[in-house]
């Protein structure tokens, strides 16, 4: 899965359509259908995207129930977008408007721009990044696995970095050699792949849950 949305949607037809097709492009999707369930559905796992499907009452009510500054970036679906109802969305917060006629390619797109946008934003405001029972201290430079401590080389820490800023992302190969080695290697090297495995062997290795994963012929993932 690339990340946890709740989809919140005034009509529930038209909900359930965006779930389905938003779980075809790989995102897991909570669909909330009034103010009440999604208090409930907040209080659970933290969402990384909240899209609001409806008309302008019904997504401005959202908004005021999401706070002045939602802690996480907002969609908002119209049927119809107009300029006036675009405005008012933007005042009360939200992230992007877009129009219902919208593909799910371009939808999809938004939603990985956004994520990524407030992921960089987060990793400036916070002194660690985690994904379940492993955590990365970015001030002391210290790794730990279920509180055990461990010890990685300088590469395999900003390897470590670049796959936790992105946890549910698909790394490709390229971008971690742009990122990690400064284009120091052609694109045929296999470094990107050894360190893979020497990071494996002291996350993964002996453990019953694995983190690191590979996608063939594209590069790994943490999820």
């Amino acid at each position: 899965m690339k990340a946890s949305l709740v989809l919140i949607s005034e009509d529930n037809n038209w909900g359930v359509k965006w779930q389905n097709d938003l779980k075809g492009v790989g995102f897991k999707v909570h669909l909330v259908l009034d103010s009440e369930q999604l208090d409930r559905e907040l209080v659970g796992e933290a969402p990384e995207v909240i899209l609001i499907a409806g008309e302008l009452p019904f997504v401005l009510e959202m908004m005021t129930r999401l706070g002045d500054e939602p802690a996480f970036p907002v969609i908002i679906l119209q049927r119809l977008a107009k300029t006036a109802d675009t405005v008012m969305a933007f005042q009360y917060g939200a992230n992007e408007v877009v129009s219902g006629n919208i593909t799910i390619e371009e939808l999809n797109a938004r939603i990985v721009s956004l994520i990524r946008l407030f992921r960089r934003i987060m990793d400036g405001h916070s002194d660690e990044l985690s994904f379940e029972d492993l955590r990365m201290e970015l001030k002391s430079r210290k790794v730990f696995r279920a509180g055990e401590l461990i010890r990685l080389t300088p590469k395999e820490y900003e390897l470590l970095r670049h796959l936790l800023k992105r946890v549910g992302e698909v790394c490709q190969r390229e971008a971690i050699l742009q990122e990690v080695w400064g284009y120091d290697f052609a694109t045929g090297t296999n470094v990107v792949d050894v360190y893979i495995r020497h990071l494996r062997k002291k996350i993964d290795k002996g453990r019953p849950r694995k983190l690191i994963h590979t996608v063939r012929g594209t590069g790994y993932i943490i999820q």
